[in-house]
């Protein structure tokens, strides 16, 4: 048996040990913390200052982070929101949750980390700008009060918010002419963060019972495509003579699938200019950070408060010629922030162990002083006692077809079948082996070469088949969620004709119709 064997199976028995999580004591309500969890859909580590990027996006968060532990090397168990969202609420990875892109739902049968905090007696709030982060697609089970950027209280607001974002002449994803003519659905009116921090505040002072703590989790949707942040921002991340140009490059979604497929090119300069307005989009969401910290501080509202800011997946931004966050599983899409401030209870630095978001889910109910139930089975490792050696699975399952049909309007012969796939990420040190279910698998040697350059399949064969049977070893230990059929009957016709138009279910719909995971 070889040595890596050996370790898998060591820590294979030692995650038997501890992953059926038993009771904790229950401590009494008001001597648990706040806890204030926030995530930054679709923004990837090596964006951030704080993360050594040479651009100021984040100035605030790294003086935040001063007081905080930031972890160096953290993973994202999915590479697109549901199943991401679904295992740092669940503590299960994909394969065990089921909820991806051929099932946009998370079933009742599994208990989230909000309903423990609710029965335990917190006061549970979501604001989510994600429309799949919502009480249609069973995400705000737990949640005493779910609130979005489309809700009648908000929406009025989150329209003039995103308009003001937007100028006529920006023509780089038909955003622009929605809002004009008055289009105004959920996809379009998302990046509306600013209007977070005043529903937080008015729930935190007005509509909870302040004798309990709160547990809240926020979702912001800045640096989803299609990137519309003010002009401010991106003259931060750009020269001036290529301000008026991130607002005409074809950033259509069509023109990314198309980009994605090898169908389209952009050219380098474009593919910068995109990126440096994603890079607006984080200096948008770092100065939003900082209006909702500062101001529930102030407030009073932070004593006490365990603070959280992750990610549920990055982006692809031209790496191996593609954009957004379908269809790989490479360090862009993976590699997420992870930061918690807990001043006087979690000790500030910097953490350089391997971690996962969803670790996130034992770490905070421990924390918290709340029970972990019984019959869970988890395989999330508290994020204050990591493991150097640890092993991490990332998964990328359900096909995500509505591409396809979109660019097979332009490109009528193109054939989509290298790209209906499912992938697995097994990350053992410094080398990661993704297992493709058409054969296509791929090992790299990320401490060497970080942009996964070089496929080290065919020059070490023996690496990469010890990786994979370590893989195959270990999927055997979980309870592999059962298919299901694509659209659970309890969802509403309104949010089965979005997703159907998003390319969930059936079909597309029109070209320029969304394409948001």
């Amino acid at each position: 048996m070889s040595a890596r064997r050996k370790r898998l199976l060591l820590c294979l028995s030692l995650l038997a040990a501890a992953v059926v999580c038993g009771p904790t004591s229950q401590a009494p309500p008001l001597s648990r913390p706040n806890v204030l969890w926030i995530v930054w859909d679709t923004v990837r580590a090596d964006r951030f200052t704080l993360y050594g990027f040479p651009k100021e996006t984040t100035p605030f968060v790294e003086k935040w982070a001063a007081d905080a532990l930031v972890f160096d090397n953290c993973v994202s168990t999915a590479n697109y929101t549901l199943p991401s969202h679904a295992s740092m609420f669940t503590g299960l990875l994909p394969s065990e949750h089921g909820a991806h892109n051929d099932y946009a739902f998370l079933d009742d049968e599994f208990t989230t980390i909000a309903e423990l905090f609710r029965d335990a007696g917190y006061e549970t709030y979501l604001f989510s700008a994600n429309p799949h982060i919502s009480a249609e697609e069973n995400f705000a089970q737990g949640f005493q009060t779910a609130e979005h950027p489309w809700d009648e209280k908000h929406r009025e607001k989150a329209i003039e918010t995103v308009l003001a974002k937007v100028p006529e002449y920006d023509r780089t994803s038909a955003l622009s002419g929605k809002l004009q003519a008055g289009r105004f659905g959920r996809w379009n009116i998302k990046a509306s963060g600013e209007i977070i921090k005043d529903a937080v505040l008015e729930w935190v002072e007005e509509n909870r019972d302040r004798k309990k703590p709160y547990f809240v989790f926020l979702n912001y949707m800045e640096a989803h495509q299609p990137y519309a942040p003010p002009e401010e921002y991106r003259k931060r991340m750009m020269p001036e003579r290529d301000v008026r140009t991130s607002y005409e490059i074809n950033r259509f979604w069509a023109a990314f699938w198309r980009y994605t497929f090898g169908l389209k090119d952009y050219t380098p300069k474009q593919i910068e200019i995109t990126a440096a307005t994603y890079d607006a989009t984080v200096a948008e969401l770092d100065d939003l950070f900082k209006g909702l910290i500062t101001t529930l501080d102030a407030a009073g509202h932070l004593r006490n408060t365990i603070v959280v800011l992750t990610s549920d997946h990055g982006e692809q931004l031209g790496e191996h010629h593609m954009f957004d966050h379908q269809y790989s599983l490479y360090e862009p899409l993976l590699r997420v922030p992870l930061i918690v401030r807990y001043p006087g209870k979690i000790p500030a630095g910097r953490e350089s162990r391997p971690v996962v978001n969803y670790d996130l889910f034992p770490t905070l109910l421990r924390l918290a002083g709340v029970e972990m139930p019984e019959s869970l089975k988890t395989h999330a490792v508290d994020l204050l006692t990591p493991d150097e050696n640890r092993i991490r699975l990332a998964e990328c399952l359900g096909i995500f077809e509505g591409p396809f049909e979109m660019v097979q309007r332009i490109h009528p012969s193109w054939d989509s079948t290298p790209w209906t796939r499912e992938l697995r990420a097994w990350m053992e040190g410094g080398h990661k082996y993704i297992w493709a279910s058409d054969g296509r698998h791929s090992l790299y040697d990320i401490a060497n070469d970080p942009g996964e350059e070089e496929n080290l399949v065919a020059e070490a064969p023996s690496l990469a088949g010890e990786m994979d049977e370590d893989l195959q070893a270990f999927l055997a230990t979980l309870s592999i969620a059962e298919p299901k059929e694509k659209a659970p009957p309890q969802m509403s016709d309104e949010h089965r004709d979005l997703l159907r138009s998003l390319g969930y279910i059936d079909s597309y719909g029109s070209a320029d119709s969304g394409g948001g995971r």
